[in-house]
């Protein structure tokens, strides 16, 4: 299974966060995440666009195992939440997957939760291997 899930950069740097750790602890939200799932990163305002597609190599963590306090800008949101799971980085991006090529690809509104990759987008994800 494939996933969008956000990213706020006001309150966490995930770039800074993979450039320095390669693996992560990141919120679940969505319980019907496995390990072996494919997670595509969405970065919100101002950069709307995936800046990452990892792997979820652990889920269902009920703290944090890996330490990115660093990378929090705002507030404690990160490392309070109740269930994790442990991302490694496959892949960074630049501008190949932004908001307006998601909605091309049958993205519909605000990417603000996690979600499922329409068959559109996985499709020219898969044909633009990426």
């Amino acid at each position: 299974m494939e996933w969008l899930v956000p990213c706020n950069p006001a309150y966490y740097d995930a770039s800074a966060a993979f450039n320095k750790l390669k693996n992560l602890n990141w919120k679940q939200s969505a319980p019907k995440i496995e390990c072996n799932d494919i997670v595509y990163i969405y970065v919100s305002n101002p950069v709307r666009a995936v800046r990452f597609k990892c792997r979820v190599t652990n889920v269902n963590l009920p703290k944090r195992e890996i330490d990115d306090s660093e990378f929090v800008l705002k507030g404690d949101k990160y490392s309070d939440y109740k269930r994790h799971m442990e991302l490694e980085l496959i892949r960074t991006f630049e501008d190949e997957l932004t908001y307006e090529i998601l909605a091309q690809n049958g993205v519909k509104g605000n990417i603000q939760c996690p979600r499922r990759v329409n068959p559109e987008l996985h499709d020219y994800i898969s044909q633009n291997d990426l």
